[in-house]
């Protein structure tokens, strides 16, 4: 709570409405791909999905070259009344005198066009209120709250998404609405852009191309891919893996067979999260950031290769609490230092270039899902520690190269 108090209040902001947004969007987020299955069929779903994505990744290299030329409260305005909008016509669109599920995605599409530029732009906000000292406390609130509000939201959305949808979405309306109302009354410029900055960077390609040529950001940004392999895996192969090799159990009288397991995964992964992340913080403060990412890589990375190796109740469970112990280690540290080794006047473009990790990471997952056939669970085991490695050592070579310039 100290460390509360003591941060800028623009961040005090961003945190409660971090907390209220991903409480609201909790509630359907997870549950949309069953809405849209059911009614478009698989295919199409999954060309759907596919289009977001690919709309969202594009977005958010624009959105970083333009936080850096108009500043970041016009991006959020901006963006955050376009998310209203992509909210209402969702809303409309499952009430009871309109119903249409194209119409549906249609709003998630402006929905998700909106959050490209937010996200790009909030995120280079917390990188300018922020410095080296705080800047691990603000990130690790943000990833308590966030995986706080998605443990109540998941739980709502089990008992109102199939009946109650049109109630869910409008609370996000009024949620994107307060988000703008917010934006526009409390929340003050962080970075205004220099005229020559302007005039000089007009080209979103050569802003890029100057990032590309920061050999440190960019080795920790290959590292990165690499990374999100690893926290990929919940959503790609160890679905799969449960599903096919798990073997059914019975505890405290209820079955517990694939799916359930996934879902008994997740659970203690964000219990762990909500009750232990401040404890955790504690123990490392006085870690060096090659130390906490590190551990932090190698226990997440070891905790999926025990679930892809385990068969049974035990062994997933142990899995599940080591890969979130490492996830607790790292996120914070992680993001802390890719804050840091963002530079000047290029802070939403160097956020920009980053969102191209996640999107990278899911078609490399992807690729490694649909061969996973050929070498099963142990393979993929190999292979995970193969990741592993590849995300440590050039994370730790960046770090050893932006302590020496800094030195």
């Amino acid at each position: 709570m100290k460390d509360f108090k003591n941060l800028h209040h623009t961040i005090k902001l961003r945190l409660l409405m971090n907390f209220i947004g991903s409480l609201c969007f909790s509630t359907v987020g997870g549950s949309m791909t069953i809405y849209y299955n059911k009614y478009m069929g698989a295919g199409i779903t999954g060309i759907l999905l596919i289009i977001s994505s690919v709309m969202v990744f594009l977005i958010g290299l624009y959105a970083g070259h333009l936080t850096d030329q108009r500043g970041r409260r016009p991006v959020m305005l901006f963006s955050t009344a376009v998310t209203t909008i992509g909210a209402a016509i969702a809303t409309i669109a499952n009430s009871s005198f309109f119903f249409n599920p194209w119409v549906t995605f249609f709003g998630f599409l402006i929905l998700n066009f909106g959050f490209g530029f937010f996200n790009t732009a909030s995120q280079a906000m917390i990188v300018d209120l922020t410095n080296s000292e705080n800047r691990r406390i603000v990130y690790s609130l943000q990833y308590w709250i966030i995986n706080f509000a998605m443990m109540i939201g998941s739980g709502l959305s089990g008992w109102f998404f199939r009946d109650y949808l049109v109630w869910l979405l409008l609370a996000i309306t009024l949620e994107e609405l307060l988000s703008f109302i917010v934006v526009l009354f409390w929340i003050d410029e962080s970075f205004v852009p220099k005229l020559q900055e302007k005039k000089k960077n007009v080209n979103m390609l050569k802003a890029y191309f100057t990032v590309a040529k920061d050999k440190v950001f960019m080795y920790y940004l290959f590292a990165s891919i690499f990374i999100a392999m690893i926290f990929n895996q919940v959503d790609y192969y160890l679905p799969v893996h449960l599903s096919g090799e798990f073997t059914s159990t019975h505890f405290l009288g209820i079955e517990i067979y694939g799916q359930r397991m996934l879902t008994i995964f997740l659970m203690l992964n964000t219990l762990i999260i909500v009750l232990l992340m401040s404890t955790m913080n504690k123990l490392t403060k006085n870690w060096s950031r090659s130390t906490g990412i590190g551990i932090g890589v190698i226990l997440q990375g070891a905790g999926f290769i025990i679930a892809f190796l385990g068969h049974n109740l035990a062994w997933e469970v142990a899995a599940a609490i080591v890969a979130t112990f490492g996830e607790m280690i790292l996120v914070p540290f992680s993001q802390a230092l890719r804050a840091d080794l963002m530079q000047g006047e290029q802070v939403g473009t160097y956020t920009g270039a980053f969102s191209v990790t996640q999107p990278i990471a899911s078609v490399l997952s992807g690729v490694l899902l649909s061969l996973s056939s050929l070498y099963g669970s142990v393979g993929m085991a190999i292979i995970m520690a193969g990741i592993v490695i590849i995300g440590v050592v050039p994370a730790l070579y960046s770090i050893k190269m932006h302590e020496t310039a800094i030195s």
